[in-house]
C-alpha cells in the first residue's frame, strides 16, 4: 500500500474515555497506516500517528470523536514538528519510551503555553520523571503493566501526589472500575462497558424483563406488523423515539410521517424488527449511552458490509450486530439470552459461535472496532471483494451515521 497518497487513509478506529458517572470525556484513536505492517517493530508501529495526523484534518477528527478531544499517541519527532489540529479537539499523549531530554521538555513546554492537553501515556512512575509530570495535565495508568496489586496501589499512592488527573486504561471487568473509583482516578478507558455485569442470583430488573419479552416477540419469524404496533402503542416513549427516527435525515424523504402505522410501512418489516429492538435497548437508563453508540455503529458497520458483498437480507447483519450487543445490555451471558429469544439458526451460530457469512463479518467488525487488525482475516475479505479501505470507510460511515442519529433533536 501507497500510505504517501493523499486519497489513502490509515485504518482508524475509537475507543471511549469515560468519566466517573459513564459520560463519554474522550476518546482514544487507534490506528494502523496499513494491514501489511502488523509485524513491524513498536518503534515503527508508533510512527504512524505521522500518517494520521497528515491524512486527517480537525473536521475529521472532529467528525470521529463528535464534541469531545481525541487521545493521540505522539513520537518524539511528532512532538518537535508542528501540530495541525485545534488544541480543543486534540490530547497530546507521551509515549511512555519518550524521556526528558531537553529538547523534548522545551517542546512540551511550548505546546502547553498553546493550551494543548497533554497526557503521559503507560505512565510507570520514578523520580526522574519529575519535569514530564509537571508539564502534563493527565496521567494514564495502565491496570495490566503491573505484576502485582501491591506494585499497582503503591503507584497510584505516589501518582495521587502530583495533583494530575488519573485515567485508569485497560478496565476489563466492572470490578477494577468501581476499584479505580474508589482510588481516585477520575478517568476511565477500557471495554468493561460493553460486558455483562454478572452477580448470581441477581434477577433482570422489571423494565428489562418487559425490553426482553418485546425482543422476544420481534424475533418471532411470523409477527406481523400490526403486533409490532400494538406493542408500541402500549410504550409512549418508544414510540416518540421511532417517528423521531423515520423523520430524522436519514430515513425522510421530504414527506412527514405523523403516525406508527405509516412509520412501520415506511421502514418494512425487516428494519424495524431491528431499529424497535434497539430503541427499546436505548431506553435501558442503567446503562451508559455509549453502549448504544457502540451496537449503532457495530450494527450498520456489517450492515454496509453485507451490502457491499450483495448478500442476502443485509438487514439481518444489522440486527446480529445490535444483538451482540445484548448481553452488555442484560447483564446476561450470550447462552442464557439465546435460551430465552427464538433465533434462526444462521444468527444463532453467528452469536454463539462467529459461523456464516453473519459470524465472520460480525468477527471482522468487532476486531476493526477494538483496533484489534492483525486479527482480522483479511485474505478471507478479499475473496470476498473488501478491502481494508472498504472496512475502513464503512465504520467511518457509520461513526457519523451514528452522530447524526444521536443527535437528532
Amino acid at each position: 500500500m501507497d500510505i504517501s497518497s493523499k486519497n489513502k487513509k490509515p485504518l482508524l478506529a475509537r475507543q471511549p474515555i469515560f468519566d466517573i458517572n459513564l459520560k463519554v470525556a474522550a476518546y482514544e484513536l487507534l490506528f494502523r497506516n496499513s494491514k501489511e505492517n502488523f509485524a513491524a517493530p513498536t518503534n515503527e508501529d508508533s510512527a504512524t500517528s505521522q500518517v494520521l495526523l497528515s491524512a486527517y484534518s480537525e473536521n475529521d477528527i472532529s467528525h470521529l470523536t463528535g464534541n469531545v478531544p481525541g487521545f493521540v499517541n505522539f513520537t518524539k519527532n511528532l512532538l518537535l514538528g508542528d501540530i495541525p489540529f485545534d488544541k480543543q479537539h486534540l490530547v497530546i499523549e507521551v509515549l511512555e519510551d519518550i524521556t526528558d531530554s531537553p529538547e523534548i521538555i522545551e517542546a512540551l513546554t511550548d505546546l502547553k503555553s498553546q493550551g494543548y492537553t497533554i497526557a503521559l501515556d503507560d505512565f510507570i512512575f520514578s523520580n526522574d520523571k519529575a519535569q514530564l509530570i509537571q508539564l502534563c495535565d493527565i496521567i494514564k495508568v495502565d491496570l495490566r503493566a503491573y505484576p502485582d496489586q501491591k506494585a499497582f496501589l503503591t503507584d497510584v499512592k505516589h501518582i495521587k501526589r502530583t495533583k494530575r488527573r488519573m485515567l485508569a486504561e485497560k478496565i476489563e471487568t466492572h470490578d477494577e472500575f468501581e476499584q479505580c473509583k474508589r482510588l481516585g482516578f477520575e478517568l476511565f478507558q477500557g471495554y468493561f462497558f460493553a460486558k455483562p455485569q454478572l452477580v448470581k442470583g441477581k434477577k433482570l430488573s422489571y423494565n428489562k424483563e418487559i425490553v426482553l419479552t418485546l425482543i422476544t416477540s420481534l424475533q418471532q419469524p411470523d409477527v406481523k406488523l400490526e403486533r409490532i404496533e400494538e406493542i408500541l402503542l402500549r410504550d409512549p416513549e418508544l414510540t416518540y423515539k421511532l417517528l423521531k427516527l423515520v423523520n430524522s435525515a436519514a430515513y425522510s424523504r421530504g414527506r412527514r410521517l405523523t403516525n406508527v402505522k405509516q412509520a412501520l410501512t415506511w421502514l418494512g418489516l425487516k428494519k424495524i424488527k431491528s431499529w424497535v429492538m434497539l430503541l427499546s435497548l436505548s431506553q435501558l437508563d442503567d446503562k451508559p449511552q455509549e453502549l448504544t453508540a457502540i451496537a449503532l455503529i457495530r450494527g450498520k458497520t456489517c450492515e454496509l458490509l453485507a451490502q457491499h458483498i450483495n448478500a442476502k437480507d443485509a438487514e439481518s447483519f444489522f440486527t446480529v450486530g445490535i444483538l451482540s450487543c445484548l448481553p452488555a445490555f442484560m447483564d446476561m451471558t450470550m447462552h442464557k439470552l439465546l435460551e430465552r429469544i427464538p433465533m434462526s439458526e444462521d444468527v444463532f451460530n453467528a452469536l454463539l459461535y462467529y459461523k456464516g457469512y453473519q459470524g465472520f463479518i460480525l468477527a471482522t467488525v468487532m476486531a476493526h472496532e477494538n483496533g484489534w487488525w492483525s486479527k482480522i482475516s483479511w485474505g478471507t475479505l478479499e475473496k470476498m471483494g473488501i478491502s481494508d479501505h472498504h472496512l475502513n470507510d464503512f465504520y467511518q460511515e457509520a461513526v457519523n451515521w451514528s452522530n447524526r442519529y444521536s443527535h437528532e433533536p
